[in-house]
């Protein structure tokens, strides 16, 4: 809702609430496995940035990142082995209640007389008895001692994920997270208490705080915006619309007419069923698109923007609504999705570098999802595969889809994934991208530049399904296209 098209939109159409807007899948969180978190990153697939280096977090009075924690205790040097305990009371009854999601808790070394590092037991400890413990106590006298189901923690010297470590780290420079699955509330929560033991500790120990992990993903991006699409009863009608370029849902018998360009190594077929799978129609008709395994290509179909005459623009936006398969698992590599381009045959794609003369292009992509990492089954993040005038070598750029809600997307759900362009004015680098899925905003960039001479535009919008880079596919793997739209104005999802 940042850029101009979208304001002047909503001073016509309310920004409301959409039932089925998109969230981050509820399933999702902050895992301990390969694409666990690290100083950098909440997520390693997909490299999804943390809003501060070295972890998120809010404290106590509602702060992001800042420094009134839940419970602070001190680990001294040479304390023995019995637990160090937090009250951590006022958190969990937020959780419980719904007040804020649960991503677990944030520990960090605060400032205080001791700065030292210590080390906790983790729950892969060989040390059964001193893992961590989560203990509950109710107002009908039950108490609950609960295992995390992750634990990890953050350390600047290293590009990787730690959380399959024995002990994890607290010091001023370490942070650590651990997460529980709360049970149900058996009736008050009388009190909440954190466990914690450590063997070893180096200088002096560390004071260590408790505070509420907060990433990107888990945090209120409020009302959906709406766009053109809340003017028509599920698209019905949308291409007469004046700002419409071109809309398709697939229905028609000769719908690849409608396209400017298709590749015969495509494998995309219109299909109403796919029981296979799990596939359920968004409304009608979809297209099919299939990489097989041993295959890199899905689909390569254009809409070219010039054609019959017509004056290519500099900005447009494209939505398109996308359901991966039951069986869409990129174990192997990750890859390109549909985008925006103004290749023109010369550069922009394939390792022909752009250089702001020759071409470029902006599609959208998929990351790799490791198979070793359970925490992410199922999941897929996607993000922007950027043919640019800066750019470095001779392969596209990535850019990730983390802002708000990020670009995680799950298997066999319907998402309506937008994007805009607006190409820099030669000589400036003030080329503008920005990306929402269901009408959540989920990238931007303000100083892109994509050309150096007027005469680049935007040539097309560009439906590219594709595994790698060079790696093939590790088997076959399905993905479902409907309701395209391109337009002159902000799109948003459809009218429910």
């Amino acid at each position: 809702m940042k850029n101009l098209a979208v304001l002047l939109h909503c001073l016509f159409v309310c920004c409301v609430p959409l039932q089925g807007a998109h969230a981050a899948p509820a399933s999702f969180h902050l895992s301990d496995d390969s694409a666990g978190p690290t100083c950098a990153n909440f997520s390693s697939m997909g490299f999804l940035p943390w809003q501060k280096r070295g972890g998120d977090w809010v404290d106590a009075a509602g702060q992001m990142h800042g420094d009134h924690a839940y419970d602070v205790q001190d680990v001294p040097l040479g304390q023995g082995r019995p637990f160090t305990e937090w009250n951590v009371t006022d958190l969990v009854r937020g959780w419980l209640t719904g007040h804020y999601p649960n991503e677990g808790f944030f520990l960090r070394g605060v400032k205080g007389k001791l700065n030292g590092v210590v080390d906790f037991h983790s729950r892969e400890s060989a040390d059964v008895t001193s893992r961590p413990v989560l203990k509950l106590k109710w107002s009908d006298g039950r108490i609950d001692r609960l295992a995390p189901v992750a634990d990890t923690y953050l350390d600047c010297s290293t590009i990787t994920s730690l959380g399959n470590h024995a002990l994890f780290k607290v010091s001023s420079g370490q942070s650590a997270l651990l997460r529980f699955s709360l049970p149900q509330k058996h009736e008050v929560l009388v009190n909440a208490s954190l466990l914690l033991v450590s063997d070893k500790q180096y200088g002096r120990g560390a004071t260590v705080g408790v505070y509420r992990a907060s990433p990107t993903f888990v945090r209120d991006t409020g009302p959906v915006v709406g766009g053109i699409a809340q003017g028509y009863d599920r698209d019905q009608g949308i291409s007469k619309h004046s700002d419409v370029v071109f809309a398709t849902g697939f229905e028609s018998a000769v719908w690849l007419t409608e396209w400017g360009a298709y590749s015969p190594v495509s494998h995309a077929e219109v299909i109403t069923e796919d029981p296979s799978a799990q596939f359920v129609p968004l409304q009608g008709r979809a297209l099919r698109v299939r990489i097989e395994k041993g295959s890199n290509y899905g689909l390569d179909l254009r809409y070219m923007l010039g054609s019959g005459g017509k004056i290519e623009p500099e900005e447009i936006f494209f939505r398109y609504y996308l359901r991966f398969g039951n069986d869409w698992n990129p174990s192997r590599d990750g890859g390109k999705m549909p985008g925006i381009a103004g290749t023109y045959g010369k550069a922009g794609w394939g390792m022909r570098k752009s250089d702001g003369f020759n071409g470029w292009s902006l599609r959208g992509g998929f990351n790799r999802r490791p198979d070793n990492a359970p925490g992410v089954k199922g999941f897929t993040t996607l993000v922007s595969y950027a043919y640019h005038a800066d750019m470095k070598d001779s392969s596209g750029d990535h850019w990730a889809w983390s802002d708000g809600i990020s670009g995680i997307v799950e298997n066999n759900r319907w998402y309506a994934i937008e994007q805009y362009v607006k190409l820099n004015t030669p000589g400036q680098i003030n080329g503008v991208f920005r990306a929402w899925i269901d009408g959540h905003q989920v990238a931007e960039k303000t100083n892109a530049r994509f050309r150096h001479v007027p005469d680049l535009k935007i040539e097309s919008v560009w439906l590219n399904v594709y595994h790698g880079g060079t790696a093939v596919s590790p088997e076959n793997m399905t993905l479902y296209i409907d309701n395209v739209v391109i337009a002159r104005r902000y799109i948003g999802p459809m009218k429910p």
